[in-house]
């Protein structure tokens, strides 16, 4: 009975994501969304203390922790923006290195024929050399 033949694509291709990464990308972004950030925690504070400032119970709905939502929100966007921006650099690199790999195994390859030739002309000179010896 033959071996059995395996699905799974075990070659992954540079800058892939993996089940691992992807997981892990999720389970990130998920708490991140279900926690305040900085700035919007900030701007409960000041809300709760404007509110109890003036004497009135704090609702959870004020303009500075919405205004610091939003400010969470533009950081969260511009640090993706940046991490995409880091990934596609990282990937361009990748690429030029694959590149400059590929041309040098095939610069190897032809010095190899190269060499080779020599040897085999210079083997041929060698024999005609010992000829005249003998």
């Amino acid at each position: 009975m033959p071996p059995p033949i395996s699905t799974a694509n075990t070659e992954r291709k540079p800058g892939a994501l993996t089940m691992k990464h992807l997981a892990f990308v999720v389970v990130t972004l998920a708490s991140l969304t279900a926690c305040d950030g900085p700035a919007e925690k900030a701007g409960k504070d000041r809300d709760k203390a404007a509110a109890a400032a003036n004497g009135l119970p704090y609702e959870g709905d004020g303009s500075n922790e919405k205004l610091g939502e939003a400010q969470d929100r533009a950081t969260t966007a511009a640090t993706r923006a940046q991490d995409v921006q880091e990934a596609e650099l990282k990937q361009q690199a990748r690429n030029i290195r694959k590149e400059a790999d590929d041309r040098a195994d095939k610069l190897d390859a032809q010095a190899k024929a190269i060499r080779d030739e020599a040897d085999m002309r210079a083997d041929a000179i060698d024999a005609r050399a010992k000829a005249v010896r003998q």
